[in-house]
């Protein structure tokens, strides 16, 4: 039996109240249910859950395992739907799933160690441009399974604009953000189904190279693939003008996108972000620290030129 901290589990239950309760009460069900049909052993809960149960464990057909059971919201489901389009050489050979029950039972990537662990900068960002170009998934008429950028975007500014009271602090950012946006669309640029999270910890070395884990799945253009990247990238290093340009330049140069457009994406996703934290009653630091972020982003790129936009 699972022994689920109580920390989790009050996380869970404030994001999907009694769906989440009802989910954490069947979690050993589901976890019987597939010890028994792979036959595993050693089975450990990981440490520092996010969202996902992620549990390791030993099977007797496809040895060492990640067993990924996903919480109650849509991005579990995506995130399923997704690994069906991907080739094995850039993430983890799922074994075999189960949308009903939210499982999949994924090779366990070892040693599995993050980006993070890269002391060189442009090392990171070549093999972060390589997986990220190898993930991206032409939109077909599998596109009815996932959500747009586009949608999730739209629902984020209605909200502020509708408790504008709540988003006072930020009301001029969001103006900004939206006013980039519009012009943005106005590109046509192609639209792909994304990663959307790939981030540092979520690219792990294996003895086959770089492998990435955990995506979203979402439509959009393929710079939004980048904003998580250099959000993670700028916690290394600090978001000064030299260190953003540097990396910037250097997403440019592998990833093949105009560096104008990787920083108005980046400002888009900054803020967007802030929003869900204030919606979502993040620690006050955190919301700070972002808006400080945002801030700094918006003096870089150049406010009047953006509020022109």
């Amino acid at each position: 039996m699972l022994e689920i901290p109580n920390e989790y589990k009050n996380k869970i239950i404030n994001r999907y109240g009694a769906k989440g309760e009802e989910w954490l009460e069947n979690i050993n069900n589901i976890v019987g249910k597939y010890k028994k049909q792979f036959q595993l052993q050693d089975i450990k809960l990981i440490e520092n859950l996010s969202m996902n149960i992620v549990i390791f464990a030993k099977s007797h057909q496809y040895g060492e395992i990640v067993m990924k059971i996903g919480a109650p919201g849509k991005t579990s489901i995506t995130e399923m739907k997704i690994m069906k389009y991907y080739l094995a050489e850039y993430v983890p050979q799922c074994y075999a799933s189960c949308l009903e029950d939210r499982v999949m039972i994924l090779e366990r990537l070892t040693p599995g160690y993050s980006l993070l662990q890269l002391e060189d900068r442009e090392e990171r960002i070549k093999i972060f441009s390589n997986i990220a170009n190898h993930l991206l998934v032409e939109v077909d008429d599998k596109a009815k399974d996932f959500p747009t950028f586009d949608e999730l975007f739209k629902e984020k500014i209605e909200y502020v604009y509708q408790n504008k009271k709540k988003y006072l602090e930020i009301i001029e950012m969001v103006d900004i953000a939206y006013s980039i946006y519009q012009k943005i669309k106005k590109l046509n640029l192609k639209n792909y189904i994304l990663h959307d999270d790939l981030h540092h910890k979520n690219i792990l070395k294996t003895k086959d190279g770089w492998k990435a884990i955990d995506p979203h799945g979402i439509i959009g253009a393929k710079v939004i693939e980048t904003s998580q990247f250099i959000r993670e990238e700028l916690e290394l290093s600090g978001i000064e003008g030299k260190e953003m340009n540097e990396i910037v330049s250097l997403l440019s140069k592998h990833f093949k996108e105009d560096k104008k457009l990787i920083l108005e994406t980046l400002y888009i996703n900054v803020v967007l972000k802030i929003i869900w934290y204030i919606k979502n009653r993040y620690s006050n630091e955190t919301i700070f620290n972002n808006i400080e972020v945002a801030e700094k982003l918006l003096k870089y790129i150049g406010k009047r030129d953006l509020a022109n936009c």
